[in-house]
């Protein structure tokens, strides 16, 4: 079908020449026309998938996919790679057939990409990908087990948890902050519209651990979506403050119009940690007496307090 596609595509842009290529011309003249057109002869370049790999056109920044549903996350990752390798951004258009609609596992797919789009995100595409294929069992021959019922991630998170448990690196079991401080946000549907993108992101925001990584992502979320509205900066603030929370070995932060409850992991030396924080500690917590009632200003008056516990001794 490329010699007719090749023919509406002159129809529609005669100012612009166009190169062909695909599997069925000689091996030479694919590759004639490939290094002319890197060269910058052409302005447009019609293949089929035979550029997947192995083509450095810096000039070129943009590329439409047609029938994308018809092609693996891994091909479209490599396809939509070939575009923006010079200094303009790169922009793939991904279409489908407007009359069929698309299987729930298809959109999945692509809306993989959608979320994925920085650079360095093919570890992450691979992932979702293989979770959204299935996978067997890791200790065996089965062609399905625990990484097919509970997820790829957890999977993986669960297994790297226990290898570091065996090696000594962690303590105990793996635990998470509760937060009782009245706050709390969404990706909203204004924001992200697609539900599988808010649904992947929610999982992505759910596996950091560390505060910076949700600065790097709150970043990220800004550069996609445009300006952070304020759900969505309430949640990240919450995510933050659960890292900082861990970090310090404070499992639970109650907040209240009178005060600010920390409550320690397991025994503590609460009066060292109270003169630390210049907080009071009584009944096996740390009190703050003077709560800020501005919600961004209670995230930075708790945020100030785990600071200062986690700092070394």
């Amino acid at each position: 079908d490329i010699e007719p596609l090749g023919q509406s595509l002159r129809e529609l842009v005669p100012q612009l020449t166009m190169r062909i290529a695909h599997g069925q011309l000689p091996p030479e003249e694919v590759d004639d026309v490939m290094v002319r057109f890197a060269a910058g002869d052409g302005d447009v370049l019609l293949a089929t998938n035979i550029i997947e790999s192995g083509l450095d056109v810096p000039r070129a920044n943009t590329m439409l996919v047609v029938r994308a549903d018809l092609f693996g996350l891994a091909q479209l990752h490599q396809l939509r790679g070939r575009v923006g390798r010079g200094r303009t951004q790169g922009v793939a258009y991904l279409f489908h057939d407007a009359d069929q609609d698309l299987p729930d596992a298809t959109r999945a797919r692509l809306s993989t990409l959608e979320a994925f789009d920085r650079l360095g995100s093919g570890l992450a595409i691979s992932t979702r990908d293989l979770e959204l294929r299935g996978a067997g069992d890791m200790m065996g021959d089965e062609q399905a087990g625990h990484v097919k019922l509970i997820g790829t991630a957890l999977y993986q998170r669960l297994l790297t948890r226990a290898v570091r448990v065996v090696r000594g690196e962690v303590d105990g079991p793996d635990w998470t902050p509760e937060l009782n401080i009245g706050l709390s946000g969404a990706f909203t549907e204004t924001y992200v519209p697609d539900a599988n993108t808010r649904i992947n992101l929610y999982a992505r925001l759910a596996r950091m651990t560390e505060a910076e990584e949700i600065e790097a992502f709150a970043d990220e979320l800004e550069d996609r979506f445009g300006p952070r509205v304020s759900e969505v900066q309430t949640l990240l603030d919450v995510a933050r403050l659960k890292a900082l929370a861990h970090k310090a070995r404070i499992v639970r932060i109650d907040a209240g119009p009178k005060a600010i409850a920390l409550t320690p992991q397991g025994p503590a030396d609460l009066a060292k940690l109270a003169k630390k924080s210049g907080v009071e500690a009584t009944d096996q917590r740390l009190i703050c007496r003077d709560p800020a009632t501005e919600p961004q200003a209670l995230v930075a008056q708790i945020e100030h307090l785990l600071a200062a516990l986690a700092e070394p001794a």
